[in-house]
């Protein structure tokens, strides 16, 4: 049919607004059920040997540590992959949040990497302007947020924080991501 964004699929039988919001719920369902379990099959599988090394890794220098996040993102090409495995870490506490933040800051340096090589393909002006744009905004949020002690705590003390309120509020990050995502 013509005007009618779906047109197959499992939700085929629906309007397009109901099927989008049925979509969305079944994704939202497989996204968190996937995270929980990755939570618990880590938890599982790190507290023999593994965690000896990992905690060994979580002892280098903040700056190597920034750069490991930006090698790991730029082999899997993607900072939310990086991200998404380290987040269980840092919730079952084997990855220490201070630690966590520079690997983040570097997937978000090693996400850019893979803007840069899209916009060298596309070799366009406005796709290398955008591709760098992306690149510097990291740089300056990190020269801004890191390079100074006093300046890590604000970040790390929200996510403390908002952890501490999600620990309590099972609803909040749901709530947290509404607000600050959708209705902002």
């Amino acid at each position: 049919e013509q005007g009618h964004i779906i047109q197959g699929g499992f939700v085929e039988g629906l309007s397009d607004g109901a099927g989008g919001i049925a979509s969305l719920a079944i994704a939202l369902l497989c996204l968190c059920g996937g995270l929980v379990s990755m939570t618990r099959l880590m938890k599982v599988f790190l507290m023999g040997k593994a965690r000896r090394y990992i905690i060994m890794a979580t002892r280098v220098n903040d700056y190597v540590a920034m750069l490991i996040g930006a090698l790991i993102t730029i082999i899997v090409q993607s900072s939310s992959v990086t991200t998404s495995a380290l987040t269980p870490l840092a919730g079952i506490g084997i990855l220490p949040l201070k630690k966590m933040l520079p690997l983040t800051l570097g997937a978000n340096i090693g996400t850019t990497v893979t803007a840069l090589i899209a916009s060298i393909a596309a070799y366009t002006h406005d796709a290398i302007h955008i591709a760098l744009c992306h690149l510097f905004f990291n740089i300056i949020g990190i020269l801004v947020w890191f390079p100074l002690p006093t300046m890590r705590r604000v970040p790390l003390h929200a996510a403390r924080l908002l952890g501490l309120y999600a620990s309590y509020f099972r609803v909040f990050p749901a709530f947290y991501v509404m607000m600050t995502f959708v209705a902002g």
